[in-house]
């Protein structure tokens, strides 16, 4: 870098070359807008953070988030020492420090798949509120089951660590990223452009400070207790972190137990004939017709 500061030459006519001739030439589209001829600047204000907490679920994902990632950022720190103090403790089991930041890395592939996962599930149900709440209540006793049972030897250990790492990180990774941009999107926006940064800026502030405090927040215990208390923090904290969700949670069931209709199919209406509702149409014996199109006498 030092180098090229001071040998660089900033222009050809410097050293008596001539510049490249494609400086001469002109571009197809210049004096063309870059945006295209109907562009028009977002003129909407920008979004307060307290207007931004009335957003229905951007309070609760930011709190969930914020004890998902307390949980998650625990084990990416501590989870080396914990398995060394784990050898340590267990019969069967006697690793390095190599060896154990090397099993470490199981929990994150176990993330990436839970984020997938968690992913796929929630778009194809449209519930991102449920998918997190499953997730999050399943991990409470996976962690238990992690503590009991994780030393008995090498293969529970590494099969909980990438159970762990899914139910852990995959509500963590739809978060910070689905649940952010459907939030941005929200009806109350009013397709208010300038709201979408404000919202996951919201989100990911939130969860960064559980990020921040979790690893603390185990040094802290770990000097006055064992770690029999840091993993019942964890299983608190992934229980509350369900728990945030359970309003989203019931709306988003209650919609999956709505009687739906096919929109393709229509019941011709007679004149002066009331439209049937939906659970009238679920049982009604009369003829749909695909794609039909009611007309009015006129």
């Amino acid at each position: 870098g030092v180098i090229t500061l001071l040998f660089l030459v900033v222009e050809p006519e410097a050293v008596d070359c001539e510049p490249p001739q494609h400086q001469f030439v002109k571009p197809l589209n210049e004096g063309k807008p870059l945006l295209g001829p109907n562009y028009e600047p977002d003129k909407n204000e920008a979004l307060s953070i307290w207007s931004a907490l009335k957003i229905p679920g951007v309070l609760e994902f930011a709190l969930c988030l914020f004890f998902a990632k307390f949980v998650s950022y625990i084990f990416l720190f501590w989870l080396p020492m914990y398995l060394k103090d784990l050898s340590k403790n267990s019969g069967p089991m006697h690793f390095s420090n190599e060896k154990a930041a090397d099993y470490c890395t199981l929990f994150d592939v176990g993330g990436i798949v839970g984020g997938i996962l968690a992913g796929v599930i929630s778009d194809r149900g449209g519930t991102r509120g449920l998918t997190c709440t499953v997730m999050l209540i399943l991990a409470v006793p996976t962690l238990w089951v992690f503590r009991r049972y994780g030393g008995e030897d090498l293969a529970h250990l590494l099969g909980l660590m990438l159970l762990t790492g899914a139910l852990v990180n995959g509500p963590y990774a739809l978060i910070t990223t689905a649940v952010s941009a459907d939030l941005g999107n929200h009806e109350q926006l009013k397709g208010n452009q300038k709201a979408k940064a404000t919202v996951a800026a919201i989100i990911d502030g939130t969860g960064s400070l559980g990020a921040a405090l979790g690893p603390y927040v185990t040094g802290q215990g770990l000097k006055h207790a064992n770690w029999d208390v840091v993993i019942y923090i964890m299983m608190g904290c992934l229980f509350v972190a369900a728990l945030l969700l359970s309003p989203i949670c019931i709306k988003e069931v209650l919609y999956l137990l709505q009687p739906k209709v096919d929109p393709s199919f229509t019941i011709i209406q007679k004149p002066g004939q009331s439209r049937p509702t939906d659970n009238q149409w679920k049982h009604s014996n009369a003829p749909l017709l695909k794609h039909s199109v009611c007309k009015t006498p006129t």
